[in-house]
């Protein structure tokens, strides 16, 4: 008896995978399998080495937002500071300038009584010029502003004096260059009742009333006895409205 055929190759039956779940791990599937193994794993490994790396990234950018806030602070600061001191500089700057605008006593008396023969010199009748002490001393009630107070003394003279109207304005533009110095206060400008000459013409004279305020600088006696007035009469004050 012949047999036909033959046995059957290895080539005769289909590649055999392993199967589980009822899947059959093809090369294709395994290969996805892996894949994703692979995104896990470099997904748990960036978890392990760049979180703490973001992390420590995250607090150094707020440390040095801090660190920014802060120098902006510290530059506002100073800014504020320096703005202060230059208001500071600027008001020592005004008050030794307004304090340089007055005279001496001796620069004072020179000048009323430059201002006395100036009157005289204009033909000008002068009818008063009488220092009114009681209302000159020692300034404290503010009238030139309170950084001055028991810094400074006023000298009042009263002064009147008749003249025409070029007389009379030669005096007024005098008084007028010395301001820094002089004040005019009280001015009263009027015309005498007898104003006309002996034939009948008019004089045209101008009778000028007003107090002149003139502001001198205390020395350093007079500033410490002022000084020391001015404390022993705040606390009689606060004394008394303890009773």
């Amino acid at each position: 008896m012949t047999v036909t055929g033959g046995f059957p190759s290895e080539n005769d039956f289909g590649p055999s995978y392993p199967t589980a779940f009822g899947i059959t791990f093809t090369p294709t599937i395994q290969g996805l399998l892996v894949a994703v193994a692979g995104i896990g794993l470099a997904g748990y490994l960036g978890s392990l080495l760049i979180g703490p790396a973001i992390g420590e990234f995250q607090e150094v950018s707020q440390q040095v937002e801090e660190k920014e806030l802060a120098l902006q602070q510290s530059a506002e600061t100073a800014r504020r500071v320096n703005e202060i001191v230059a208001s500071l500089n600027e008001a020592k700057a005004e008050n030794a300038e307004v304090r340089g605008l007055f005279s001496s006593q001796q620069a004072l008396d020179t000048l009323l009584l430059d201002l006395n023969q100036l009157i005289v010199g204009t033909n000008a009748q002068l009818l008063k010029f009488t220092p009114e002490y009681a209302q000159s001393g020692v300034i404290t009630d503010s009238s030139v502003g309170e950084p001055l107070n028991n810094k400074l003394k006023r000298s009042v003279t009263s002064v009147s004096f008749e003249g025409n109207f070029n007389q009379t304005l030669t005096v007024m533009q005098a008084i007028d260059k010395l301001q820094t110095v002089l004040v005019v206060r009280d001015l009263s400008v009027e015309l005498p009742g007898n104003n006309q000459s002996e034939l009948g013409a008019p004089n045209n004279l101008v009778k000028s009333t007003f107090k002149l305020y003139a502001y001198v600088p205390l020395t350093p006696e007079e500033a410490a006895a002022a000084a020391q007035a001015a404390a022993e009469a705040q606390a009689a004050q606060q004394a008394e409205q303890q009773k």
